[in-house]
């Protein structure tokens, strides 16, 4: 008889739990629900965490299960991002302006009120026009759909032309880099039609949603919370079954697969592509809560440090991609947001803002070196050890 799914995979059981224990410890605490323990702003930090922990599992199938080290995930993060940003930023300037309006003597004509949301948006960058990708910004099911079409049509064509090009190993790794690189660029200027380098601002505020930020940031903690648990459900779900040991294989030895009959490219472009609609949804979650999204969000460096997250964690391990991107987030909002002493050694004062990535690449050395597991082989050695026990 065939076991099910989660007999199968106990570990998933216990992360669901352990998340939703905390999704009701920090609910419990917050600012929102009475309490105040939690401030809001680290509600956000929790909440950003756990977006940047469900990408982190996306970079963990891509790489730790199927062998494919792409370092251009944010990109899709950041089109996810772009995409939530239009709406919130169109809905959010039609309202301030309907009202500014609404005041004259006589009721403003739509003409009127498009061409004033249109220099109030595109203003700074010299400009009172909507630029064509702004045509369905007034949509909310559409802008929220294109949150996953664009960044998976994106990865669609990148891995496409790609994969059937048999383009592996750094030279893959090097591309999607150039990818998004080139990206990057293209937002930076103000002809891309989404403000250049000034990106899309004022994203924490809901279109008529009058509750206080306390409670919005809640709202948001928990769509991030059920985002991660849908998204480690169906990555895990993919990978125990024949999928994910076909993935495995083109991770360990692709021309054997190959010469078994499967379609490698297939599987490589099915997984770069649903990774990449994965990612969109986290960065659609994430930059409502950070409050504003620019060009800067979609470097290559940031692609880098995912990739440094997921290895700290151990890669090959879902969990561990979770607790290593968790642990090096809340660490690095504690390091870089001037809450760590300094330390004064007499001749010189260590400044933890200037030394955290210096702390975070050599960790990642180390790891790599000394721990290859990374965080997660932690948990594998003691539920080895409890079950040697019993």
């Amino acid at each position: 008889m065939e076991r099910s799914f989660i007999s199968r995979n106990p570990s998933v059981l216990v992360f669901l739990a352990i998340l939703a224990l905390f999704t009701l410890g920090v609910t419990v605490l917050s600012e929102g629900f009475g309490v105040g323990v939690i401030s809001t702003s680290f509600v956000k930090t929790l909440g950003k965490t756990l977006c940047l922990c469900l990408i982190a599992v996306a970079m963990d199938l891509i790489w730790g299960y199927a062998g494919i080290l792409s370092l251009g995930h944010f990109a899709f993060f950041g089109l996810g991002g772009y995409m939530v940003g239009m709406w919130l930023m169109y809905e959010r300037t039609r309202q301030i302006v309907e009202n500014s309006l609404s005041d004259g003597v006589l009721p403003p004509t739509p003409e009127e009120i498009e061409a004033a949301i249109g220099n109030q948006i595109f203003g700074v960058v010299g400009s009172s026009e909507f630029p064509l990708i702004w045509n369905f910004a007034d949509s909310f099911v559409l802008q929220m759909a294109f949150v996953v079409l664009i960044p998976g049509l994106l990865a669609l064509v990148f891995g496409w032309l790609a994969f059937r090009s048999r383009v592996t190993g750094v030279y893959l790794s090097i591309l999607t880099q150039a990818m998004t690189l080139g990206l990057s660029l293209y937002l930076f200027q103000n002809a891309s039609g989404l403000r250049g380098n000034n990106g899309l601002s004022g994203l924490q505020n809901l279109p008529g949603v009058t509750a206080p930020q306390s409670m919005v940031s809640l709202w948001f903690f928990w769509a991030s919370a059920l985002a991660l648990a849908l998204g480690y459900l169906l990555v895990a779900w993919a990978v125990s079954g024949k999928f994910g040991s076909v993935i495995r294989g083109i991770r360990d030895n692709e021309a054997r697969v190959r010469f078994l009959g499967y379609s490698v490219e297939l599987y490589k472009l099915a997984v770069f592509t649903l990774t990449a609609c994965i990612a969109g949804i986290a960065g659609a979650l994430y930059y409502p809560q950070a409050g504003i999204i620019n060009p800067a969000e979609v470097a290559p460096i940031a692609s880098i440090y995912l990739a440094v997250w997921v290895a700290i964690g151990g890669r090959g391990r879902l969990y561990g991609a979770v607790i290593g991107t968790g642990f090096v987030s809340l660490v690095s909002s504690w390091f870089t947001g001037g809450q760590a002493p300094d330390v004064n050694l007499g001749f010189y004062t260590i400044k933890w803002v200037d030394w955290w990535l210096i702390l975070l690449g050599l960790s990642f050395v180390l790891v790599t070196l000394y721990a290859p597991k990374g965080m997660g082989g932690l948990i594998d050695l003691i539920s080895r050890k409890k079950g040697s026990e019993t």
